[in-house]
């Protein structure tokens, strides 16, 4: 058995550490206690194991939305017995364990908020994706309908032009008949002249 005294430094105070170290010291069954300082750093006095110990000066150095930890000082010495649990140990004007409580569920929403945002940002990355992906997919479809328009185009052009080489044809044909006939009827009534009677009054 070892007595822990440690002193942690940053963002430690008003922002439910001392609860989380109450919870984690509770866990290992550790006794003792955690309080506020004045100067804005937490102490911490926990008795137990040295495996546990070193588990628990791993466990309270922690970060997460509103907690951050920049320094631990620790000193190991025997230890006392002074303790029969793990305590928080508020001072005047400092909250009660409700406001801890509220602090901890503040920080979960934080944390679910975050993993919302970034969940939502990888839907919009993968929907952007399909997007760009649809969006090639398009422009082969609009390149193989000008592909289309192109030979419909052509394909009009090659029936315009034939029509008219078929109108022509017919044209020339109407005409070439035409004088025909009229070349054959003009040579059967030239020959016959007509007949004129006269009748006597």
């Amino acid at each position: 058995m070892l007595q822990l005294r440690a002193i942690v430094s940053g963002k430690v105070q008003h922002v439910g550490y001392r609860s989380r170290v109450v919870t984690m010291a509770r866990t290992l069954d550790l006794k003792g206690c955690v309080r506020n300082l004045e100067d804005g750093r937490v102490y911490v006095l926990a008795e137990g194991d040295r495996a546990d110990l070193e588990r628990f000066c791993r466990a309270i150095r922690m970060e997460d939305p509103l907690i951050r930890v920049d320094d631990i000082q620790v000193h190991l010495s025997p230890p006392k017995g002074a303790w029969d649990g793990f305590y928080k140990i508020s001072g005047e004007r400092e909250t009660d364990s409700r406001l801890d409580t509220a602090t901890v569920f503040l920080k979960e929403l934080i944390v679910i908020v975050k993993d919302g945002f970034k969940e939502t940002n990888f839907r919009l990355g993968s929907l952007e994706g399909k997007l760009d992906s649809m969006e090639g997919k398009l422009d082969q479809i609009v390149a193989g309908q000008e592909k289309i328009a192109y030979k419909i185009d052509a394909a009009r052009r090659e029936i315009v032009s034939e029509v008219k080489e078929l109108r022509y044809g017919l044209q020339e044909g109407a005409v070439s008949r035409l004088s025909k006939k009229k070349a054959d009827w003009t040579g059967q009534h030239a020959e016959a002249k007509p007949k004129i009677h006269i009748k006597p009054s």
